[in-house]
């Protein structure tokens, strides 16, 4: 497939979900796209529709509003935005053009994936040219709700609410031809707070209902969700069937009872609702109403009767409320800890054959690392997109920031031992390789966490994160081994990447802001490599055989991808495939654990009667092409030097047997000296003994590999590993036997 085949941004997009669909077919399988939400203004209640999601669909909260910068010229806070028909290439860059590719395709799959967005205004166009086809649902509010939540929180200063007006302003007045049509409806008046977040609602629905004109939604109000929750959940299950049976949850987490979390709730709305309430004086909402009134009038000017229409229905619902001035409410932006836990020393404890550190990675180690990276010329931002790590101001839940004059990062005063959250899996594994660790596998998290109860942080009782070290816990313990975060994992599935989807790595265990069961902690669930989360952070892992790598180095390798992003010819798969091998080149599998597979056929009893001979070794170079470094270890005496057996010596015993298609002995014994390393060896369903065979499946002549570490390429004749330096051929005790039945 050439992604050529269409222009732009939307043309290539178009271009690989066409061959996406086409392999989809091949397979036997349906190609869902997302469900898109669009909510009218924040504080639409959208969260107990996550909770309600979340059991049947992937949850992507404001991706393209958050996850792009401000100045991206398709961001929804830029005041430059003209339109992705007038962007040129070059303003968006390599990464940007990838990561808005990969954010698209990504959503397309078997299973379907959730989008929530809000307040995009002109941007919404462009979301809806990256998700073609996407089924929307609209959530609402009545503006003297939205205001009401607004006041209680004092988000209008705290979310920089004024200079989004004035954003609004700028555009309406000195944008494009299409944005200055809504100049009546955001003038530049210097209006009093409500009436500045009252017009900018306004605003953004009319240019929802406009974008939407003609088109097929759903349509759920706040109002309705607290009044008649079964009506609510009727139109959700029509918008994406399958939650049949499901208990609509009503604002609060199916699975928490009792009060509402402690600290600041500003991004937990967990409290049940059986009634709607505004917490506003009577002048207030008079003003509210009013302004809302002239703002429509206005828009009946701007848009079509159907479309101003639409948007009426859409604020409709203040009639519904009971006015109940508000008391005095204390306001906080951070936990609150009456005794924060003392501080425990990051350590790796030993769990098996693995190495676990106890603490997830802080905004401080983070911190570090990222002015690392930029002291060595590599940046986080990449003409507005988001290699390592989301930028967000900190009453949006950011910690980390950097100063544009000095390139300086530092962290939000009093969080420098909090975890990381807001983090690419980039970023996650790029970190893992600074600090000569390793993201963990799913597999191995799912083992560690069976059977775990969660910590208190969880089901939004915190509303946030807390710190790193977990109250109680010793240092030789895993805090916070579930809860606070979900963690990124360093695999993920590869059905998708065999469609021609971008690579995508799975997130595992609870979070904050997710349900505290077991179910939801070991609910598959994945991501592209650029995508990040305010519930995602890292958990390292060791296994003995990783190496730090330079700054320096990391840093070559992050240039040299972004290099190559400027090929769209190739799979997204492959070219993430690239940095995914690239970050893991201090791994012991190089890369190899995807493709190791259960073989087919019974177990057997077998060994070579002899070493090969020196013209049996000989063929075995000239028939499976090894690459250069590995020829040397075809030699008489048939096996390397003695040593520690790393990635380099997997291959140092070479074996042929007969053997039909998948019916294949793979084998590397388990040394007995306690030196030697046999870091392959866990990336086999079965070792030594046993029931089963793995099969390294590889296609012909091709290996995943960095550079620096050897793989045999498999023809037709099955391969035998031997991993033990002092013997060439295999022993009869660490093979597969028969067992009675």
């Amino acid at each position: 497939m050439s992604a050529e085949a269409g222009h732009g941004v939307p043309g290539e997009i178009e271009a690989r979900l066409t061959a996406l669909a086409e392999a989809a077919r091949e397979g036997g399988t349906a190609l869902r796209g997302p469900l898109l939400i669009l909510g009218t203004c924040e504080r639409v209640g959208s969260n107990w529709v996550s909770d309600s999601l979340r059991p049947v669909a992937g949850q992507h909260n404001e991706p393209f509003r958050q996850q792009i910068a401000p100045d991206h010229p398709w961001s929804a806070l830029n005041p430059l935005f003209t339109g992705i028909g007038s962007t040129a290439p070059s303003a968006i860059g390599l990464l940007g053009r990838h990561w808005l590719v990969s954010f698209a395709v990504a959503k397309y799959g078997p299973d379907r994936e959730v989008v929530k967005e809000t307040n995009l205004f002109f941007a919404l166009p462009a979301l809806l040219a990256l998700l073609p086809g996407a089924p929307v649902l609209v959530l609402s509010r009545s503006p003297l709700g939205v205001a009401s939540s607004f006041m209680r929180g004092d988000l209008f200063r705290r979310w920089g609410y004024r200079s989004r007006y004035q954003q609004m302003v700028t555009m309406t007045g000195r944008g494009d031809s299409c944005a200055r049509r809504f100049a009546a409806l955001a003038p530049d008046d210097n209006p009093a707070d409500l009436v500045a977040l009252v017009r900018l609602q306004v605003l953004n629905t009319v240019l929802m209902a406009d974008a939407l004109a003609g088109r097929d939604l759903a349509h759920i109000s706040y109002e309705t969700a607290v009044t008649s929750p079964g009506d609510a959940l009727a139109t959700l299950t029509t918008a994406l069937p399958g939650l049949e049976g499901l208990a609509l949850s009503g604002g609060r987490a199916a699975d928490l009872p009792g009060p509402g979390p402690a600290g600041d709730g500003t991004f937990a709305t967990t409290n049940r609702k059986t009634m709607l309430t505004a917490g506003l004086e009577p002048a207030d909402a008079a003003l509210i109403r009013a302004t809302a009134a002239a703002s429509l009038a206005a828009a009946q000017d701007v848009v079509r009767a159907p479309v101003a229409a639409r948007a009426a229905t859409w604020l409709a619902g203040d009639h519904l409320y009971r006015l109940d001035p508000p008391g005095q409410r204390p306001v906080t932006s951070r936990p609150v800890e009456s005794r924060p836990p003392p501080p425990v020393a990051p350590r790796y404890v030993r769990r098996g054959r693995l190495e676990v550190r106890n603490l997830l990675v802080s905004n401080a180690e983070y911190a570090r690392f990222l002015n690392a990276l930029s002291a060595a010329e590599m940046p986080n931002s990449h003409h507005g997109t988001y290699l390592l790590a989301c930028e967000m101001p900190h009453e949006r839940g950011g910690r980390l920031h950097q100063d544009r004059a000095t390139a300086v990062w530092t962290v939000s005063p009093g969080y420098e031992d909090y975890p990381a959250y807001w983090v690419t899996w980039i970023g996650a594994a790029a970190f893992a390789a600074w600090d000569g660790a390793r993201l963990p596998a799913r597999a191995e998290l799912t083992r560690l966490t069976c059977g775990t109860a969660t910590t208190g942080n969880a089901a939004y009782r915190s509303g946030d994160v807390t710190p790193v070290t977990e109250p109680g816990a010793r240092a030789s313990m895993i805090h916070h081994l579930l809860g606070n975060l979900q963690t990124w994992c360093g695999d993920g599935p590869g059905e998708q990447t065999r469609l021609g989807a971008p690579a995508v790595r799975w997130l595992h265990g609870i979070a904050w802001n997710t349900p505290a069961t077991q179910q939801a902690a070991q609910q598959p669930r994945c991501r592209h490599i650029l995508g990040c989360s305010r519930g995602v952070g890292i958990r390292l892992v060791r296994d003995g055989s990783q190496r730090p790598v330079s700054t320096g180095e990391l840093a070559a390798r992050l240039a040299a991808w972004i290099s190559s992003l400027a090929d769209r010819s190739r799979p997204l798969a492959e070219i993430d495939g690239q940095l995914i091998r690239a970050l893991d080149a201090s791994q012991a599998d190089g890369g190899l654990g995807s493709h190791v597979a259960a073989g087919a056929g019974e177990p057997f009893h077998g060994q070579r009667a002899e070493p090969l001979a020196e013209s049996e070794r000989r063929q075995v170079r000239e028939l499976d092409e090894l690459h250069a470094p590995d020829r040397a270890g075809i030699e008489p005496g048939g096996h390397l030097a003695d040593g520690p057996a790393g990635p380099a010596s997997l291959e140092g015993e070479v074996n042929h047997v007969g053997a039909v298609a998948r019916q294949v002995i793979t084998d590397i014994q388990q040394p007995t000296r306690l030196d030697v390393q046999a870091g392959f060896l866990p990336h086999l369903p079965h070792q030594g003994r046993g029931q089963g065979l793995a099969v390294l499946d590889l296609a012909a002549r091709q290996a995943p590999r960095p550079p620096g570490i050897g793989v045999l390429v498999q023809q037709q004749d099955a391969v035998i590993f031997d991993n033990h330096a002092g013997h060439s051929h295999m022993h009869p005790v660490n093979l597969p036997h028969r067992f009675p039945a």
